[in-house]
């Protein structure tokens, strides 16, 4: 009920939001004695203008694996992060990858980049950078995931503002609100 309340209130106020430009576009488009105005009210359709809500806490589809993960969203954090339970990174002909085993699934990634994490007190930490494709809801993008040992944490994986930036609304009084669409790997 709380989350029908909610879509109800966000479809209230994006309903409100249309009907004001359009009365300023018409109140400018009327008013004769206003002299030619080079004022640009951009076209929107309500998908544009509807983002998902979604909670503090999240189910997210991991691919390539087709895991689903429960995974803490954290607006404060720049990059995704995924706990892996084991990680071996090898050379091949001069490049690296990463073998990593997540939920018994063995799979090898190319790795992107390293990151170096700073920890006070502490030696720094080197992390590589791999790129995986992730379903919240009916959104599927590939991003950048930092590659790291979250054993002492509850949620293997943190989705960062590289995969909710214009994607989301935030709700931290939520969670669970939608489940990752399927995917069929190729």
């Amino acid at each position: 009920m709380k989350d029908s309340f909610l879509r109800i209130v966000t479809l209230l106020v994006l309903g409100f939001i249309l009907v004001s430009q359009a009365a300023e576009k018409e109140s400018l488009e009327d008013n004769s004695t206003v002299q030619e105005q080079n004022i640009t009210i951009p076209e929107q359709t309500n998908q544009e203008l509807i983002k998902p809500i979604i909670g503090a806490v999240e189910q997210v589809r991991i691919i390539p694996g087709n895991i689903i993960l429960e995974a803490r969203i954290d607006t404060g954090a720049t990059t995704t992060s995924l706990g892996v339970d084991e990680m071996e990174i090898c050379n091949e002909d001069g490049k690296e990858y990463v073998e990593i085993m997540l939920n018994g699934m063995k799979s090898k990634h190319k790795i992107i980049r390293f990151i170096k994490i700073k920890q006070h007190g502490k030696k720094s930490l080197k992390r590589p950078v791999i790129r995986l494709r992730l379903i919240l809801g009916e959104v599927s993008e590939s991003v950048d995931v930092t590659l790291a040992d979250r054993s002492n944490f509850k949620y293997k994986l943190l989705i960062g503002r590289n995969f909710l930036y214009e994607r989301f609304v935030v709700d931290v009084s939520l969670k669970y609100t939608t489940t990752p669409k399927s995917y069929e790997e190729k």
